[in-house]
């Protein structure tokens, strides 16, 4: 019988953790009554009870039913049921707070529960604010009393065993909102360290991808959001729900952002790792075997290696004094901005001339001074932003510039350590950058004379077969009194002329010598100069080309749709431009101001020529019963050239017979 009774209860244990599995909560029920130890009976291989798994699945109904289940005898045992991470059954109710009536009616049951830690030294606290669930941390706060415990009772139940804490925790997992509670309601967390010996403010300086975000989601346009959008359309209810949830998405964003820039001027205001940055690293052991490990840096250091200029920022405003802090290598925060190319950071700092002073003349252990850090390798990943080599000699050059010209006069010693001046540690550095960048330009120059030289051909082609041909007699084209006639003469001659002017530009790069100065502003003005005129010359071949459709297709009683569609390839020639227009003409202001003057012009013109087709084409289908003027009733007399309309039936537009000879 004894062996019978085990197999049948081995049976619904198996029973009861597939119908767990397979989510049948009635039979789970069920299946608890026939077991020995009910709800508290252990069907995984981690240890976990039935009420470990059902606050696992977030089923509060379910585990309140079970709770209904548990003997009054057994309530005191809940506090010492744990699965094999010694989490209680109050440590996974804790991981939402949509489970906030099931943890109230397990305290109930069991006080010990809410101080009883895990093997990490978590208690259930901890585990509602790694999971971001802030009414759950609230309610679980409030339980505890925890503004009535002292200041040590009150650590010990925010932080577990390696040092970390709640507000650590909370940041790591970006739920900023709760943060800010915690910072609000628990200050002195603020300047807690982990086992790493990191505050809050270092964890959220080691997180550039929070700021990029926000900064990425407000600035995004609507279209954009629409393209990116996952959910599929099928019907207007469903576009309006898109739009609507889109919409949503981008103001949740938005507060997000304005709740971690509130986050930020709290943790910097309290925040102290810049006034012993260097003296930990220094006498840190690990940073003996480990030079580079960022948790010797202080909080502004991280900021301003991953560019998060909020916190820097709030630096500036709350503690300026940071500012001449250094680290274990002697850099002061120009050092770093320069060394990690975050040109914006160094900017920001050298606009308050008495700090930006001294942070210029400053040098680091090597004597290195803010200009000798140009010629530093930047130690950042790989730039999202792929350039070629020519541009990012160009950014190398600008920059040594910038900075040249920002410490002018404040460095007290031009010669580091190795005895090298700022300039011929940057030559010496640039070297093979320098060799890639003229291949480059060569390689781009070839490739775009080619090009030129081939719409020059085109062009002056296009001048002995005219649209129409010439008059056999005369030799004159025998559409020259068309008005589109003009425009296709004026659109080639200045196409061609566009195309040798282009041609001559990329010679001149080519015939160059690439010293290294050339390339900060003389053959990168070049060739924009040439790249400008190309895209102008094929532009004016695209017209020439619209205005040849017009002229060969005029006679027909489509002429207004071919009007229309003559001049698409204009527009869309320059909307499918602006990739490689972005990237080389944005630093010509002259010439991408014009660029984008003609691009507007098109775009008008654009609106023009569709609403002109669609008034020609309602006066075509009145003309037969509105009385108007034959100029109206007809816009062909004037596209075509034509002087005058037959003004009756009677002259018609059929030759008529010559009349009989007299006898």
């Amino acid at each position: 019988m004894a062996d019978n009774y085990e197999i049948e209860q081995k049976r619904n244990i198996a029973d009861l953790k597939n119908s767990m599995m397979n989510q049948d909560y009635k039979e789970v029920r069920k299946l608890c009554g026939k077991v020995p130890d009910g709800p508290l009976q252990r069907i995984s291989i981690y240890e976990d009870t039935v009420l470990h798994m059902a606050a696992h699945s977030k089923q509060e109904d379910l585990v309140l039913d079970l709770l209904k289940m548990i003997p009054a005898g057994r309530n005191h045992e809940l506090s010492t049921i744990k699965n094999t991470d010694g989490n209680t059954i109050l440590h996974e109710v804790a991981t939402s707070s949509a489970m906030t009536d099931a943890a109230k009616e397990l305290l109930l049951k069991d006080r010990e529960l809410e101080t009883e830690p895990n093997d990490l030294g978590e208690k259930p606290i901890f585990c509602a604010a790694r999971y971001g669930q802030s009414q759950m941390f609230e309610f679980l706060a409030k339980e505890m009393k925890l503004e009535e415990l002292s200041p040590e009772e009150r650590q010990a139940n925010l932080k577990r065993k390696d040092g970390t804490t709640v507000l650590h925790i909370s940041i790591a997992a970006e739920s900023f909102d709760l943060a800010l509670f915690i910072v609000e309601n628990y200050p002195f967390l603020i300047e807690e360290q982990d086992k790493s010996s990191m505050t809050a403010l270092q964890y959220l300086a080691r997180n550039p991808t929070v700021f990029r975000r926000g900064r990425i989601q407000i600035r995004r346009g609507f279209i954009e959001l629409v393209s990116k959008s996952k959910m599929e359309v099928r019907g207007l209810g469903e576009l309006c729900k898109m739009i609507y949830e889109l919409l949503f998405e981008v103001s949740e964003k938005s507060n997000e952002r304005d709740t971690l820039l509130e986050l930020v001027r709290h943790l910097v205001a309290k925040d102290t790792s810049w006034a012993f940055g260097r003296e930990r690293g220094q006498n840190s052991q690990e940073s003996s075997t480990n030079k580079d490990r960022k948790s010797d840096e202080s909080a502004l250091f991280l900021a301003t290696m991953s560019n998060i200029r909020e916190i820097i920022k709030e630096v500036l405003n709350f503690q300026p004094q940071a500012l001449k802090h250094t680290n274990k290598e002697g850099m002061n925060i120009l050092h770093m901005a320069i060394l990690y190319r975050h040109v914006d950071i160094f900017d920001m700092v050298i606009k308050n001339e008495v700090l930006s002073r001294r942070l210029l003349s400053a040098s680091d252990d090597e004597g290195n001074s803010v200009l000798h850090m140009v010629s530093q390798k930047r130690k950042s990943p790989a730039s999202e932003k792929m350039q070629s080599p020519a541009l990012q000699l160009r950014e190398e050059l600008l920059l040594f510039e910038k900075v040249k010209s920002a410490s002018k006069n404040l460095i007290t010693n031009p010669l580091n350590k190795d005895n090298k001046t700022a300039e011929e540690l940057f030559a010496t550095a640039n070297e093979q950058l320098h060799q890639d960048a003229k291949e480059w330009l060569m390689r781009t120059t070839e490739n775009c004379t080619i090009l030129s030289v081939f719409i020059a051909t085109v062009a002056f082609a296009a001048v002995y077969t005219v649209p129409g041909g010439p008059n056999q007699n005369t030799g004159i084209p025998i559409l020259h009194s068309k008005p589109f006639f003009l425009v296709f003469t004026l659109a080639d001659v200045i196409s061609l002329t566009l195309a040798l002017r282009s041609v001559g530009t990329f010679l001149s790069i080519l015939t160059s010598s690439f010293p290294l100065e050339d390339f900060k502003i003389y053959l990168f003005k070049k060739l924009r100069h040439g790249i400008i005129c190309l895209v102008l010359s094929v532009s004016m071949m695209a017209v020439a080309f619209g205005a040849t459709i017009i002229l060969m297709m005029s006679r027909n009683r489509e002429n207004v749709v071919w009007s229309v569609v003559a001049f698409l390839p204009v527009p869309i020639f320059f909307l499918s431009y602006s990739p490689l227009r972005s990237v080389v003409l944005r630093p010509c202001k002259e010439w991408f101001a014009l660029f984008i003057l003609v691009v507007v012009y098109v775009l008008i013109l654009l609106p023009f020529f569709l609403v002109w087709g669609l008034l020609l084409l309602v006066l075509e289908a009145l003309r037969d019963w509105v009385p108007i003027l034959p100029f109206i009733r007809n816009p062909r007399l004037w596209i075509c050239g034509i002087e005058s309309e037959p003004s009756s039936d009677s002259e018609s537009s059929h030759p008529t017979a010559a009349p009989l000879p007299h006898v």
